[in-house]
């Protein structure tokens, strides 16, 4: 009788979930190591790096050297369970109407590998293409600030 509780109660339990992460893998600052636009690669030729940071609450910065790209009003949003993984980034989140860059993105060990489009369709691969016109990053996680 007992095994047959046991039995019935475990058959009626829902499955367990995977455990959610804390943080998202995106969430950090990150250091530019390559851009490329269109198919041509986009030399770095400015000495003070350019840095994107994204945060647990769902802003993102630009920060070239100690300046900031921005007004703080950016927005970005992730879908990791997609295949590949989906990022959509707002520029002005006081916008009402706001005009997201549709993106794919993963990240490899250190490495972030995003590739963004300029069109309004998200690219399906990691090429920087003309047409549709994309570009792909690639940053390094920034080391911790001691």
């Amino acid at each position: 009788m007992l095994t047959t509780l046991i039995l019935a109660t475990s058959l009626a339990a829902p499955a367990l979930k995977e455990k959610p992460k804390a943080d998202n893998d995106i969430v950090g600052e990150w250091v530019l190591e390559s851009m490329t636009t269109g198919g041509k690669a986009r030399p770095n030729a400015n000495p003070r790096p350019l840095r994107y940071v994204f945060t647990s609450d769902g802003k993102w910065s630009v920060i070239r050297g100690e300046l900031a790209l921005g007004d703080g009003t950016r927005g970005y949003f992730t879908d990791p369970k997609k295949n590949p993984a989906a990022i959509d980034l707002i520029t002005d989140t006081t916008e009402q109407e706001q005009t997201p860059r549709l993106g794919i993105y993963k990240v490899e060990g250190n490495m972030l590998i995003l590739c963004l489009g300029r069109e309004s369709e998200r690219p399906t691969t990691f090429e920087a293409t003309a047409r549709p016109r994309t570009t792909l990053y690639v940053f390094k996680r920034a080391k911790a600030k001691e």
